[in-house]
């Protein structure tokens, strides 16, 4: 009897092992590749697991959180909603917190919400833990307030040392009350990325804060009470109501300093830049020594480089920019390296003008190769003002707007949240050709060297 029990308890644990083996990410295959399931729960049983789940309690907006209203019931988790009094509150709710905690992988939770007004649902994830100081990031992957069952938000918070929201946006979707949807967030080094349904639906940067381990929450609370929801009523008629999650998994790499190119395969990178990125200047038998093709060879196959520079080019190709999406219409990094002709205009108009046109870019290409485009805007080199050409007679205006331009594009990068690079005072006077501006084999390596340490990043 006990090599029977024994035998089935094994035959139980293959069978799960299995399943949680077949838990892919819903994600497409380029961005799936490398992850593995860390943790999990599909709320098959018929209670909750106290073992990796805690209980959030305590008033929250317009309700007060209960235990008696988180259940187990048809594989689903169930948080309600409920019209009853609990101290000062007229309402109560539910929410989970997993007991666990993760930092960089993939979290994943398919969710259904309920009909009617008056509620937040949420799946998100924070430090559940208090009184110790810096950084601590809220992503919040779906926040669904039930007055519009075709929209949700996101939102990136930090909560240390002051509060600061990072970004967010509002989600256009099909109903959301009516069946359910898979909500996942990709949280790497380097950005974090929001899914729907398997779809990217928005990035952001993640290199200018540092990162905190973090709870799995799923919650919902009364929607009352919040500064422009003072006024709003709770739909009486349909409570009690229920937020619905069929599961929820976290899903992690093996080495996340290995993951940090971004993607484990070779990444495009469109260069659109002037001659200094078409390495025109520079006699024939030299043209592998162009920086763009020198970078294509210290990445070793990790980077295929497009070089789109062309001789003369300004910010004001817009033309050449909108032929060059329809062409090139596949790129998961966008350098934009352009200024120095733009220097040769010395009024006041130069760098507004230059910066909006950068800026029309930067759009026209998230729009072509999606939100989750890498963009990196490179500021103009210096000169070398005793060798200038056709221009030297006004080397020091030229010498001041190039410094301009970079100071602007350095704004207007964290404004869109690109990255930036300068080249201002890296270029040797010495490694230019003679026309004062071009770099030669020299200048080009020092170029190289400094757009290939960004990239690899």
């Amino acid at each position: 009897m006990k090599f029977l029990q024994s035998l089935l308890t094994i035959t139980i644990i293959i069978v799960v092992a299995a399943k949680a083996a077949d838990l892919v990410p819903t994600l497409p295959a380029d961005r799936a590749h490398g992850y593995s399931l860390a943790w999990h729960d599909e709320f098959d049983g018929d209670k909750l697991n106290h073992a990796d789940w805690n209980i959030r309690t305590g008033d929250r907006l317009g309700s007060r959180n209960l235990a008696a209203n988180v259940s187990i019931a048809d594989g689903m988790l169930r948080l309600a909603v409920k019209k009853e009094a609990a101290g000062p509150m007229n309402y109560t709710s539910g929410g989970v917190i997993s007991k666990r905690e993760f930092l960089y992988g993939y979290y994943e939770a398919r969710m259904r919400v309920p009909s009617g007004k008056g509620w937040h649902s949420s799946f998100w994830m924070m430090k559940n833990s208090t009184g110790e100081t810096g950084s601590r990031q809220e992503i919040d992957v779906v926040e669904h307030d039930s007055y519009n069952p075709r929209e949700y938000g996101l939102n990136l918070h930090l909560w240390r040392p002051d509060h600061v929201v990072l970004g967010g946006t509002r989600v256009k979707t099909p109903r959301v009350d009516d069946s359910f949807h898979t909500w996942g967030c990709e949280f790497t080094p380097l950005e974090i990325r929001f899914y729907f349904d398997g779809k990217l639906v928005f990035a952001h940067e993640a290199k200018s804060f540092a990162h905190d381990k973090q709870s799995v929450w799923l919650t919902t609370v009364g929607w009352t009470r919040l500064p422009w929801s003072k006024d709003a009523k709770i739909d009486d008629t349909k409570l009690p109501a229920f937020t619905d999650f069929e599961y929820v998994r976290v899903f992690e790499k093996s080495s996340w300093d290995q993951a940090k190119t971004v993607a484990p395969y070779p990444r495009t990178v469109v260069v659109f830049g002037d001659s200094l990125t078409e390495g025109g200047a520079l006699p024939k038998d030299q043209q592998s020594k162009a920086w763009v093709k020198l970078v294509e060879t210290k990445a070793n196959g990790a980077l295929i480089m497009v070089n789109e520079g062309k001789g003369g080019r300004a910010t004001s190709a817009t033309k050449e920019f909108d032929d060059m999406l329809v062409r090139r219409q596949k790129a998961n990094v966008l350098v934009i390296a352009l200024g120095t002709n733009d220097s040769r205009d010395i009024t006041t108009q130069c760098v507004p003008k230059a910066t909006a046109n950068v800026r029309a870019m930067v759009e026209k290409a998230r729009k072509a190769y999606g939100v989750s485009l890498r963009v990196v805007l490179v500021g103009p080199p210096n000169i070398n003002k005793s060798a200038l050409g056709p221009t030297k007679n006004i080397a020091n205006e030229r010498e001041q707007k190039l410094r301009e331009l970079g100071e602007s594009f350095a704004k207007l990068a964290k404004d869109m949240n690109c990255e930036y690079v300068s080249l201002y005072g890296k270029i040797p006077e010495s490694a230019m050709t003679k026309d004062g501006v071009h770099p030669d084999p020299n200048g080009n390596e020092a170029i190289a060297k400094i757009i290939f340490q960004e990239l690899q990043q």
